[in-house]
């Protein structure tokens, strides 16, 4: 498996911001501007609370090197440039601890993107004596109702909380802030997003909340006269980490320069079917005795001797069951199996009722039990109508509930692993997106359909993406959860520009420029963009946070916004002097923990 297949596959979708526009970095003269009222715009203490996103990590860690690079350093130098302000702009920096690194960053070998080369560093003590208090308190898994929570401490806020007790809006508003920007709400969501949604453990933060947060930190801010920008909340299933596995045929056939043809689904389906026909024959061939035993004739009767559906259709309305619906008349069958062997009437029914006793229904409603059975005396010609019929009808059921899947040119969402289906795996509604960290078993699925390699079933773990809350392994959102984000996703955005409207703030629509670059890209200084991971510029290896450069170009875009606002005139950052993903390393594997 070469790095360039992993290329090929990782299709477009990411968590930052770009335009489809071309931008040109101008020289101009600097100026602070002023606010709707004519007050200057003070910079003088610049402070930044958000997340991931305005901490710095890139490829999935909290990363010295990127962090110094962190989009709120990157204005604060653009202020401190100008003379307006951000003076001694200070962050937490991990290099204060020894570290390079917080977490477990990825890393990328010949191979492509590795998880797990590198051993996990968290922090072990407390920089703010030393080093405290800090302009950037952006933390790391933060969501907007954690500002005012003290608990956040015993993470990665531990590391500078200024003492105990304390909140991370208690120690931005210590610094005494004149500006501020704001980039909360990505995690409200992404938290479900990225642990199986309805399926998982976690849940979307509800908006009477998220208002609730985001309205103690402006009015606070407010209070104090600063001005500020708001960014509001890209759509986080638009990003790499939802976009890069291929979620349905059509896209797994591209990234390998295919097209899908109705000649290619010809084989791709009598490719499944070849394995799951035989399963399928194998399963209900089980029940050819018990077919045989019911309709060959053993019970004497008035009228000769009958089989046993025939004296359960007699028997059926003694009994309070309608001999024309399958599940009754098969419960009738059994009541008398039941009664012939000894047990009580009573007996027999408790039994019915039991789990046990609903599988045995069901396994002769399976079988295509009805009255016609009444009539027939056992012949092979009957025994092998019933069970190519059952067959039939229970590849049929398995088909329309997506158990087995059946490709088209219109419908061609790939399945996920579900233990609970007779077949092990399902066929997801449209839409449904699967996670960057299930790309290793995209490639391995694709090889197999591709090279016609024998499929195992027992083995579909290792080809399906996985929603396993016991394992803390989720790798698809299901649609009507990626649905359930996408709304959550506009309240917020909703109540934020409200927000930035009334009380004179700029507003960063990164949403908008999310969506845009799933089309397009941005050229800046010759250099284009794109969401593309890994060879786009903008996104890191873990498809959700920014290279260095991504970062220059969010603090661009900030600037724009405060510049457009307040008619300022703040230099634009030369995005193209920062790194981006480019280097291939082959590091030793990280030890066993």
């Amino acid at each position: 498996m070469t790095f360039n297949k992993y290329r090929s596959l990782l299709a477009a979708g990411a968590i930052a911001l770009l335009s489809a526009c071309t931008t040109e970095v101008d020289d101009f003269v600097t100026a602070g501007g002023s606010s709707s009222d004519g007050t200057p715009v003070d910079y003088t203490t610049y402070v930044a609370l958000g997340n991931s996103l305005t901490a710095g990590v890139s490829d999935g860690a909290w990363l010295s090197s990127s962090q110094v690079n962190s989009y709120p350093q990157l204005i604060a130098n653009s202020l401190q440039e100008a003379g307006l302000g951000a003076k001694d702009f200070k962050q937490p920096l991990i290099s204060y601890s020894g570290a390079q690194y917080f977490g477990t960053p990825i890393v990328l070998t010949n191979q492509g993107p590795c998880f797990t080369c590198t051993q996990t560093v968290n922090p072990t003590s407390n920089i703010y004596s030393e080093h405290g208090g800090f302009h950037n308190m952006a933390v790391s898994g933060m969501k907007a109702i954690d500002v005012n929570d003290p608990t956040l401490a015993t993470g990665l806020y531990g590391y500078f909380v200024s003492s105990a007790g304390s909140t991370v809006l208690k120690d931005a508003l210590s610094m005494n802030p004149t500006f501020f920007s704001m980039w909360l709400g990505a995690n409200d969501v992404l938290g479900f997003a990225n642990s199986g949604g309805a399926l998982g453990p976690n849940a979307i933060t509800p908006q009477a909340d998220f208002e609730t947060a985001i309205n103690s930190v402006l009015d606070s801010m407010g209070n104090r006269g600063a001005k500020g920008a708001i960014l509001n909340v890209p759509d986080i299933t638009e990003a790499a980490l939802f976009n890069t596995t291929p979620n349905t045929l059509e896209k797994m056939l591209a990234a390998n320069n295919m097209e899908l043809t109705e000649d290619f689904l010809v084989l791709v389906n009598g490719y499944l079917a070849s394995a799951f026909d035989p399963i399928i024959k194998a399963q209900v061939e089980v029940g050819r005795p018990t077919v045989t035993a019911l309709i060959t004739p053993s019970i004497p009767s008035a009228a000769g001797t009958i089989n046993v559906v025939a004296a359960a259709v007699s028997t059926a309305p003694s009994i309070g069951k309608d001999p024309s619906v399958s599940a009754e008349l098969a419960y009738t069958v059994i009541f008398l199996q039941l009664t012939s062997g000894g047990m009580t009437p009573t007996d027999a029914m408790t039994f019915l009722a039991t789990e046990a006793g609903q599988t045995q229904i069901a396994q002769l409603v399976a079988l295509g039990i009805d009255q016609s059975w009444a009539t027939m005396t056992g012949t092979d010609e009957e025994v092998n109508t019933i069970i190519n019929s059952s067959i039939e009808s229970t590849t049929a059921t398995l088909k329309a509930a997506g158990y087995y899947p059946v490709f088209s040119l219109e419908s061609n969402q790939l399945p996920v692993y579900d233990a609970a289906s007779p077949t092990m795996m399902r066929v997801p509604a449209e839409g449904t997106l699967v996670s960057l960290l299930a790309l290793n078993k995209a490639l391995l699925l694709g090889e197999l359909i591709l090279t016609g390699g024998d499929l195992d079933i027992t083995k579909l773990k290792d080809y399906l993406p996985v929603i396993d809350t016991t394992k803390g392994t989720y790798e698809f959102l299901e649609k009507g959860d990626v649905d359930d984000v996408k709304t959550a996703i506009d309240g917020y955005n909703s109540y934020l520009k409200e927000e930035a409207s009334s009380r004179d703030l700029a507003y960063v629509d990164t949403k908008s420029v999310m969506s845009e670059a799933h089309n397009g890209g941005i050229i800046i200084d010759g250099v284009t963009y794109t969401t593309t991971y890994l060879s786009g510029n903008l996104f890191s290896l873990d498809g959700a946070h920014l290279t260095q450069r991504g970062y220059a170009v969010i603090g661009n875009y900030t600037i724009q916004a405060i510049n457009a606002k307040y008619g300022a005139k703040i230099p634009q950052i030369q995005q193209n002097d920062f790194p981006v993903v480019e280097t291939t390393v082959v590091p030793t594997p990280a030890a066993a923990n």
